[in-house]
């Protein structure tokens, strides 16, 4: 143990000259070790000692971020700033902690300092206008300015939808949500749960429901049962300016996270989970982003504090589980899910989320069992036609990964009719029967239409591919195959798709190098099957399945 090496950071004699580099050998080693929270302590007492010190600052603020330490974080950033060092998201942090004790000198001297680092210089407006909207003054020219930005006008309309509800003026920001909710856009669901919560608040439950009219994610859809029932504890919410703020972060969080940004997710996470205080959508967004650093115990103590009554509470669930699982507590994990069946035994989401977790332990008949039973209930309660197609398609795929077949393909077949335009369905339908040789046309079919909705997936171009390989059009296949390499480059089955692609037209050195590349990720017969067309090259029982 590291701290069997280094002792408590707190026992390190400060009149010991090399006490300093003592202890920063030990946050190093406990880092290799991921013993994080023991780096984090270390850092922070040496800047104690060091608080100049910009080297020992740069390494205490990587650590207070990935440990969720902000009080470390704002210290480690406010050394930086002194001495000229600050990176370009810094100041947010700062801003955080002037914006929640409502020290709005502090807070608009955050913001000058964000504006010369530059990179964040978008966010200028939306800090300012909430500024001047918790201390009582009308923020909507300020929030204007965010239309010089394209950056900036991705999250200008959500914005000014936040900022009229936190300042009481719900009619001026009842035509915008009309717009909103009409295009139904996925990304947009937070907003509309937090626009409803806030009508719902004001005793306007007719407002509140109109809003979540389609009801197009798990959390709308329990919100909206939640109204209807007149259930209002941990589920009425009114926006204010700190609630408003705390939610561009998160937005800009989620963003970053889906960009693979994840570190600059945290930071934002947590910088908005300060501001926000106790957030139910501020803890999932904090979680998350833990769960995307690969900080899962931390991730899973984050979504334990959403309550029962939370519109969030099933995906945090969900999203406990999924962490639970993938660091091996599998037992922990299905044990929480029984029990949630105990007193939810209508859930289907719930039924959806214990047939994912039996997935990961690679039961997938189990799984298949567990999915079926969301299916039955799903229809028992006349679930959207989106939400439909999805479990369907959940339950298609653990019956094609258990062999069940031809019932799969029944599955597949119901997503498609409940939500016939969706890439990821069309994919799956059309690939399960090429790998299976069957029904080739409409395979094909099938491929090509995912692919003409989705053309930048480079899974979907690697099937669209393998399907003209499989009809006989190796040339064509080529083609496609390679774009799908370009996209993802270390993927096992596209490499093994080209190399057999490349062989059959008689580029052999091409072929091997390829099937070698798809070696070094491969597992199992997959990695057995490419050992043995590296070495015989491709005979008709080694071909990619």
């Amino acid at each position: 143990m590291v701290a069997g090496l280094a002792g408590s950071p707190a026992l390190a004699s400060r009149g010991d000259s090399s006490s300093a580099l003592n202890r920063f050998v030990a946050a190093r080693l406990a880092e290799s070790s991921d013993e994080l929270q023991t780096a984090a302590a270390i850092y922070a007492e040496s800047l104690k000692e060091q608080p100049d010190n910009d080297l020992l600052a740069g390494k205490a603020f990587v650590s207070a971020i990935g440990v969720g330490d902000f009080d470390l974080a704002v210290k480690s950033v406010r050394t930086l700033q002194l001495r000229g060092k600050a990176d370009p998201e810094m100041p947010l942090l700062p801003f955080a902690a002037a914006f929640a004790q409502r020290d709005w000198n502090g807070a608009e001297r955050a913001i000058v300092e964000l504006e010369a680092l530059k990179n964040f210089k978008f966010m200028q407006p939306f800090l300012q206008a909430w500024l001047e909207t918790a201390r009582g003054q009308d923020a909507t020219a300020t929030l204007s300015l965010a239309q010089a930005d394209t950056t900036a006008r991705y999250y200008l309309e959500e914005q000014l939808i936040l900022n009229r509800l936190a300042s009481r003026k719900e009619s001026d920001a009842i035509g915008l949500l009309a717009r909103l909710v009409e295009r139904n856009e996925a990304r947009m669901a937070p907003l509309r749960v937090a626009a409803a919560r806030h009508f719902w608040a004001n005793n306007d439950p007719a407002t509140a429901q109109e809003i979540l009219k389609f009801r197009s994610s798990g959390p709308e859809q329990k919100l909206s049962q939640q109204i209807e029932s007149g259930k209002k504890k941990g589920v009425a919410l009114k926006v204010t300016p700190a609630a408003g703020l705390g939610f561009l972060f998160q937005r800009l969080s989620n963003d970053l996270m889906a960009q693979r940004a994840e570190f600059l997710s945290l930071v934002m996470a947590q910088a908005g989970a300060h501001i926000a205080g106790k957030s139910d959508y501020a803890s999932l967004t904090l979680g998350r982003a833990f769960a995307s650093a690969e900080s899962h115990d931390l991730a899973v103590a984050e979504f334990d504090r959403i309550a029962v009554e939370s519109p969030y509470y099933l995906v945090a669930l969900g999203s406990r589980i999924a962490s639970l699982v993938t660091n091996g507590h599998y037992d922990r994990a299905l044990t929480r899910l029984d029990s949630a069946l105990k007193f939810n035994p209508d859930a289907p989401e719930l039924y959806i989320l214990q047939g994912q977790a039996l997935q990961t332990m690679g039961d997938n008949r189990a799984a298949a069992s567990s999915f079926e039973s969301a299916v039955a209930l799903g229809e028992k309660q006349d679930q959207p036609a989106l939400v439909m197609a999805n479990y369907w398609l959940a339950l298609g795929g653990a019956q094609e990964q258990a062999g069940i077949w031809p019932a799969a393909l029944q599955s597949l077949r119901k997503a498609n009719e409940l939500l016939p335009n969706s890439p990821t369905i069309l994919n799956y339908m059309g690939y399960a029967q090429l790998e299976r040789r069957e029904n080739k046309e409409e395979a094909v079919a099938a491929i090509k239409q995912a692919h003409d909705l989705r053309s930048d997936s480079p899974a979907i171009t690697d099937s669209l591919g393998w399907a003209y390989y499989i009809t006989g059009e190796h040339d064509r296949a080529i083609g496609y195959l390679e774009n799908a390499l370009e996209g993802e480059p270390k993927d096992p089955t596209i490499n093994e798709h080209l190399g057999d692609a490349y062989w059959t037209v008689g580029r052999l050195y091409e072929a091997r190098y390829a099937w070698r590349s798809a070696e070094l990720f491969a597992e199992g017969d997959d990695a057995r099957r490419l050992a043995s067309k590296i070495d015989l090259g491709l005979r008709p029982d080694l071909v990619s399945p």
